[in-house]
Order: C-alpha cells, then structure tokens, then sequence
C-alpha cells in the first residue's frame, strides 16, 4: 500500500537532470478507487499543494476523464508557467519532466503517463 512514508521508494531519476518521477510500479500499487472524486481526493492527500486539476476531456464513449498533474519540481513548473504566459511557449532543459500527468475516469480508473 502507498503512503506517505514510502512513497519516496517510487520514484525513479530519469533525464539529464536526473529528475525524480514516479515509476510505473506506483501506479501499479495504487488502491482501487471506485470513483473519479475518491481518486482525486486520495491524489490530492498523497500530494498536497502539488496534485493540480488542468482539464475535463471527453473520451470516445462520451465520458468525462479528468487530467491532473503532479508537481515533481516546483521552481522549474513555476518558471514554466510564467513563461507559458510571457512567450507563449516554454521549453528549456527539466521544463518537460517537472510535472507527471494524471488522468482519472469517471469509474475511478487511472493512467500515469510515463
């Protein structure tokens, strides 16, 4: 089970930065969640200030699915953020493996990209 106490055994550097991600065992280990919202909250106490909603998406079947991200490194996201909205774009070395994305469906399922 993951808690906040292993939750560091997860992780894995990847990148020239060697930036710390969390590695497909963690969603592996993850608890069944029986909905989007239980997800979400459990998410969002696992990871507090850095479990962020970005968007609804609608899947093939008409479904909502929620994208989230979860904010490995906060000065590279902060710095992303602030040019997303000076330039336009932001790129730069670490900018991309700063956040890992989330998605959660209705029925609770998760995928974590890797």
């Amino acid at each position: 089970m993951i808690t906040p106490h292993n939750l560091e055994k997860y992780y894995v550097r990847i990148g020239r930065l060697k930036q710390r991600y969390l590695s497909e065992r963690f969603e592996q280990d993850l608890p069944a969640f029986g909905s989007h919202l239980e997800a979400a909250q459990w998410f969002r106490g696992m990871f507090p200030g850095e479990f962020i909603f970005v968007e609804e998406m609608e899947a093939a079947n008409a479904e909502s699915y929620y994208l989230y991200d979860i904010i490995h490194d906060r000065e590279l996201w902060e710095r992303r953020q602030q040019d997303l909205k000076v330039k336009g774009t932001a790129s730069g070395l670490g900018m991309l493996l700063c956040t890992q994305r989330v998605d959660i469906y209705e029925d609770g399922s998760v995928q974590i990209a890797f």
